[in-house]
């Protein structure tokens, strides 16, 4: 029987070259944020058969490894590289096949591990809005339950072809990289941004590239087209990378569906905090804050220098380049509704965010 028949049963990359409270003034970042933000022209029934694929890749013998390893998915969640995926293979034209779909859930497989991986490292007790797996169970069962959810990925990817598994492996080593980057820097007030930019390179922008380009080889798309979307996912990962990094700063748990300023406390200093250490004003004063593990009190204090500083316009400044160059390769991709989707999609993570 073979893999698939089984399974059933049961820094930036070359493309890009860019080497509440603290809400904005009199705009809550909810306001900002619409639910339709990710929002491509993907059929429903496609997400609702993700869906159901996506429950059942978890789904084993052992009940207690069920329902650890269903808590996220439960949990609901953009599902954005699958969607990705989904409307990279649209391109073809037709209808979303099998293959797509668990190119898709490999994606989002890698994706839920890295966050059970990263609330055990985090110490967090909250993600998207319920208890989070290393709270609820312990670190030792949510790393656990990460790596199954690896495996499970890797079983997909294997069932899709040697070059699809491979992808995913290259990808797996690329978020280690990015993964083991950042915290060695941890802490460090010698990070610069071009450490900062190839670690999301790799723990973000890899994983967002990886799912468009497995959509394009599912659907069998030509290499021109293929290398388009894998620079594009590139480029538009950086983006959300970046979007997400500035809401850190400036969002309420609420908003977030975890607790806000998590990389301050972990000594993670993402390129809106790198950027406000260069202003001349604000810099110095939070330079004496880090360094070291944030007091909460510390930790609202930072927030506070970071958000009137001219580190956030400077971030969004950065991240509107690489939303140029995600726009750029999907214009490769043709004028058709989902090149044009995904020409918009990096663009309109910039322009939600307040100036």
């Amino acid at each position: 029987m073979s893999a698939r028949s089984s399974w059933r049963r049961d820094g930036p990359g070359p493309g890009c070259r860019i080497g509440g409270p603290l809400a904005y003034p009199g705009r809550s970042v909810d306001s900002v944020l619409p639910s339709d933000l990710f929002a491509l022209p993907i059929p429903a029934p496609d997400l609702d058969r993700l869906e159901e694929a996506l429950r059942q890749a978890v789904i084993g013998d052992d009940p207690f490894l069920n329902e650890v390893a269903s808590h996220l998915i439960g949990a609901g969640g953009k599902r954005l590289r699958p969607a990705l995926t989904i409307a990279a293979a649209a391109l073809a034209g037709g209808e979303t096949s099998e293959d797509t779909l668990l190119g898709g859930v490999s994606v989002e497989l890698v994706h839920l591990a890295s966050l059970y991986h990263d609330d055990v490292m985090d110490e967090a007790v909250r993600r998207r809005g319920v208890e989070s797996v290393n709270a609820r169970w312990g670190n030792l069962v949510a790393v656990v339950a990460g790596d199954f959810l690896l495996a499970r990925s890797a079983e997909i990817a294997a069932s899709l072809g040697t070059e699809i598994a491979g992808l995913l492996a290259s990808t797996l080593a690329r978020l280690c990289h990015g993964q083991v980057a950042e915290v060695r820097s941890a802490y460090s007030l010698e990070r610069d941004e071009k450490d900062y930019l190839g670690a999301i390179a790799d723990k973000t922008a890899a994983l967002m590239s990886t799912a468009c380009r497995i959509g394009g080889l599912t659907a069998g798309l030509d290499r021109g087209q293929v290398d388009a979307l894998t620079t594009f996912g590139e480029c538009f990962g950086m983006v959300f990378q970046i979007r997400d990094d500035i809401l850190d700063v400036v969002a309420t748990e609420e908003e977030l569906g975890k607790p806000p300023g998590q990389d301050l406390v972990e000594g993670v200093y993402t390129l809106p905090v790198l950027r406000a250490l260069g202003d001349p004003v604000a810099g110095p004063e939070l330079r004496d804050l880090l360094g070291a593990r944030l007091s909460d009190d510390e930790l609202a204090l930072a927030r506070a220098i970071v958000t009137r500083s001219s580190g956030i316009a400077a971030a969004e400044e950065v991240a509107a380049r690489y939303a140029a160059e995600a726009a750029d390769a999907a214009a490769a991709l043709g004028d058709g509704p989902i090149a044009a989707a995904l020409a918009g999609l990096g663009s309109a993570l910039v322009d939600v965010l307040p100036r």
